[in-house]
């Protein structure tokens, strides 16, 4: 096993580092500006972003009760994010804005307001069969919602989840996919699209507060077999659940009732479960036993930054490092962690992280990053030394991502909204090699299958499937 020391420089400090700020001139994670649903963030053109993003201001408003659309039109923003109203007629005001009924004659009445059915009748009196009479055919409308399929990829279903979708995870092997949902509820869904399970205890359905991230348990050295069915999950209510799902039971709940828990992984070997929050910190905690072992998180130091100021959105533990782990959130940073030292033992500035938008690609030595803000959205750092190695999309970002991950052959997914898209993207060449795009509302989520980069893209209530056609990938 590779040790800390082996792989980590000096300390990595940047022009943009904010560790030398005061506490006053910081703005922490107790002093978040309150959520206004249908208005959108400032343009902004530096790497430090102040306001709060969409997602987390939909999050915020689902917790304190308010069901506000997932995002605004162009025609409401004008509105200030209100439904603009309706204008009534001179004749629909006097009815108090109702439409005027329908006066019916005498035959109708006995109909209840419906016209009767016209029955053709012969000579004698009696009824004969209805005339049938040929329907014109009408054209074949595709009902699915607005979006733009790029290069091979097809969408091959639209689920409706019936809630908002904030977080979606495959499984390891492929064949089915979570979804975690803004009342509580993860759904569990065959490859394809169809229903499985729905996974909800008493403290999910007394605190219907969102589900924030997923991640199955992948131990393949775990031999016992209810144990690769098994999902965790991060809830805004404080808490962490583990769950069986093919049974839907809750197999264990870690309380977090001090804080929002808002990411979560596992250690390489599954026997550490890490978990990230609203309070700057993160949890580690035995799978095993199920107990605490450690709180990391920064010290009381001015003179560096050796932990979180900001919440921390995003945690990614290192694929073939046992006690290594990077997180990333609001306070524009990505540290290094390692479970037996309480405070972070390096860091580098830059990446301003409001999802699951933090990846570790090991073969390559590489971190992947995607920052919600307007440029300088997709970068590659060196894992090592913490360099910044490319910023694919500087000046020329099409989307303020969510969601960053590296895919099965070389490829990369970025998800995020302004232009609503999950696009995969070749990793050497960093050239698009297709997607989804313009949909109707905000990306928040997306993940790829371990096997092809195939999608599933949530938007609003709905989640796309959208799978790559390419023999040769």
């Amino acid at each position: 096993m590779s040790t800390y020391n082996n792989v980590l420089g000096d300390f990595v400090s940047h022009a943009n580092d904010l560790s030398d700020l005061d506490d006053e001139d910081y703005e922490d994670s107790g002093s978040e500006p309150e959520p206004q649903m249908g208005t959108r963030p400032p343009t902004v053109s530096s790497s430090y972003i102040s306001t709060t993003d969409d997602r987390t201001q939909f999050v915020e408003s689902l917790v304190s009760g308010r069901r506000p659309s997932i995002t605004a039109l162009d025609t409401d923003r004008s509105a200030g994010g209100r439904r603009p109203s309706i204008s009534l007629t001179k004749d629909e005001k006097s009815f108090g804005g109702r439409r005027p009924s329908i006066n019916l004659t005498k035959d109708e009445k006995p109909f209840a307001g419906r016209r009767p059915s016209i029955t053709a009748t012969n000579s004698d009196g009696f009824g004969v069969p209805p005339v049938t009479r040929t329907r014109r055919m009408s054209k074949v409308v595709d009902t699915r919602p607005k979006h733009v399929i790029l290069g091979d990829f097809e969408l091959a279903n639209v689920v409706d989840c019936e809630e908002y979708v904030l977080c979606c995870k495959y499984s390891p092997l492929g064949d089915v996919f979570a979804v975690g949902l803004g009342n509580g509820t993860i759904k569990i869904y065959s490859k394809t699209g169809q229903f499985q399970y729905a996974l909800s205890d008493n403290d999910t359905k007394t605190r219907r507060y969102p589900v924030t991230c997923l991640k199955f348990y992948a131990n393949k050295d775990d031999l016992k077999t209810d144990h690769q069915k098994m999902i965790a999950a991060t809830y805004t209510a404080g808490y962490v659940k583990v769950w069986h799902y093919p049974t839907q039971q809750c197999v264990f709940t870690f309380d977090e009732k001090d804080r929002q828990p808002l990411a979560l992984d596992f250690n390489a070997s599954h026997t550490r479960l890490y978990v990230a929050g609203s309070d700057c910190k993160i949890n580690c905690y035995d799978f095993t036993t199920k107990k605490l072992v450690s709180n990391l998180r920064a010290s009381d130091s001015r003179e560096k930054m050796d932990g979180h100021k900001n919440r921390i959105h995003a945690i990614r533990a290192h694929p073939g490092m046992e006690t290594l782990f990077l997180t990333g959130g609001w306070d524009d940073t990505v540290h290094y962690w390692d479970e037996r030292v309480q405070h972070s033992q390096k860091h580098f500035a830059g990446p301003h992280l409001c999802g699951d938008a933090l990846d570790i690609v090991a073969d390559h030595q590489i971190v992947l990053t995607g920052s919600w803000r307007k440029n300088s959205t997709l970068q590659l750092w060196d894992f090592p030394t913490g360099a910044l190695i490319k910023d694919a999309f500087q000046n020329s970002a099409t989307s303020m991502l969510y969601a960053t991950k590296f895919c099965p052959k070389d490829y990369i997914m970025c998800a995020g909204n302004e232009k609503n898209e999950a696009i995969i993207y070749d990793y050497s060449l960093l050239q698009m090699i297709g997607g989804i795009t313009d949909l109707e509302n905000a990306v928040y989520c997306a993940d790829t299958d371990y096997n092809r980069p195939n999608m599933i893209v949530g938007s609003a209530k709905n989640i796309f499937i959208v799978n790559d056609k390419s023999r040769l990938r």
